[in-house]
């Protein structure tokens, strides 16, 4: 948990590196645009939880390790590379925050019952990339190639509405693998109305995409909950 968590506490600093410009239009209150760091505090901040992290997993087995490596190694490829690409950097950033599970299925040696949990991840998250592009169209247009500026808003909002679609279809499917009691599709059924709803309200209005964004982290944290109740029914 704590190597996972140091990617994660790497990754925001890393990227908030990376985006200064952006963020200096899109997210003027963060704390390098705000003036609170230099820009380069946060390439330092990352790369010291980068190399944390690194050190836990060496500590747990080679399968981990060899994850983590990867996983940094992506988050590095997005942040100079792909965050111009449009949907390729969307679906990296989906693919290593998913990679999470498996990660978690490596320490135990057991990679069948993550698959479902990282298709859900991976899917939620892609949706959400989308939504937060979106979001961000007026600072992203200045230095970025995003989705929504290839096909629109509105199309781009259709997407990340069928990729949520996606993870909500999945998340009923381990109840039938028997991975789970029938109490996990009961508490699924009101997570799954509150993600469509969560996506509709951009579906009806795009100015709603900033909503939509923050009820669907609510939405992944509400998520992990089940997933760990679900572990002891």
């Amino acid at each position: 948990m704590s190597a996972v968590f140091c990617i994660g506490a790497g990754c925001h600093p890393f990227n908030d590196y990376f985006d200064y410009e952006i963020d200096k239009i899109s997210h003027p209150n963060r704390p390098l645009p705000l003036g609170l760091f230099k820009p380069i505090s946060g390439m330092y901040f990352g790369l010291l939880f980068f190399v944390i992290s690194l050190m836990l997993s060496s500590l747990i087995n080679i399968f981990c390790f060899s994850i983590n490596i990867l996983g940094i190694s992506l988050i590095f490829f997005y942040e100079s590379s792909l965050k111009n690409r449009g949907l390729v950097g969307n679906i990296f950033v989906a693919f290593t925050v998913s990679l999470s599970f498996i990660y978690g299925g490596a320490i135990v040696g057991d990679l069948f019952k993550p698959i479902f949990f990282t298709l859900i991840t991976f899917f939620i998250f892609f949706g959400r990339e989308i939504i937060m592009d979106v979001r961000d169209f007026e600072g992203d247009k200045k230095t970025r190639v995003t989705l929504p500026l290839i096909i629109g808003k509105e199309f781009a909002v259709y997407l990340a509405s069928v990729m949520v679609i996606i993870s909500i279809i999945i998340l009923f499917i381990p109840y039938f693998y028997g991975l789970f009691s029938i109490w996990y599709e009961l508490l699924a059924i009101p997570l799954a109305l509150f993600t469509i709803y969560a996506i509709s309200l951009s579906l009806f209005d795009l100015r709603n995409v900033s909503k939509t964004a923050e009820m669907l982290r609510i939405t992944m944290i509400l998520g992990l909950i089940l997933f760990i109740i679900a572990i002891f029914m």
